[in-house]
């Protein structure tokens, strides 16, 4: 599937990033609780979010101040706005906690030194091949597909997602999307009685 690296961090560049947050033990923790928002719309973003616990999402309130997901970021995961992080930008998204989360705030400034270029450019590779997966997920998939993907593949996402969050990603509504698994588990019901 084009889309198998959809969510997932490389081993080797996580346990660097582990290496070098252990090598810094002044990098600061946070504890957020639900709904939380660790960065706003339209501020700059200063830290990225190593994940110990909990999760995050990178979301934007459009104009007629619908919240639309971009992204969900799991314990063990680094979050960061890569695109405003490479044009030292504002931020176009907020990030907050879906759940109670605790996190350690590894300084962007930092990750821009010289002797970290290689975990940098790790990065960044990783997160280029996140998005050509995630396009690809999106644009060549029914819904159905998608849905089935994640059960399947990525079971953490829908067990650990509340029904409104994974709809948002999916871009269907929560009664859609409740339709669609009551549908696809009763054809799977139906096909292991066979």
């Amino acid at each position: 599937m084009p889309f198998h690296k959809l969510g997932q961090f490389c081993e080797a560049t996580r346990n660097e990033l582990l290496t070098f947050i252990r090598e810094n033990p002044t990098f600061g923790t946070k504890r957020c609780g639900r709904n939380e928002i660790l960065l706003q719309q339209g501020q700059m973003q200063h830290y990225g979010f190593f994940i110990h616990s909990g999760k995050l999402v990178s979301s934007v309130v459009n104009e007629v101040g619908e919240l639309r997901h971009k992204e969900f970021y799991f314990a063990g995961e680094l979050c960061i706005l890569f695109a405003e992080w490479i044009q030292k930008s504002p931020s176009f998204y907020q990030i907050s906690a879906l759940d109670d989360a605790k996190v350690v705030l590894v300084p962007l400034a930092k990750l821009e030194q010289d002797n970290l270029r290689a975990l940098k450019l790790k990065l960044l590779q990783q997160q280029l091949l996140f998005k050509e997966a995630k396009e690809a997920f999106l644009l060549l998939n029914t819904l159905e597909q998608r849905y089935c993907f994640l059960r399947d593949e990525r079971p953490h996402w829908v067990n650990g997602l509340a029904n409104y969050d994974l709809a948002n990603y999916l871009g269907v509504t929560p009664q859609g999307l409740s339709r669609l698994k009551s549908r696809v588990n009763n054809a799977q019901v139906t096909t292991t009685k066979r």
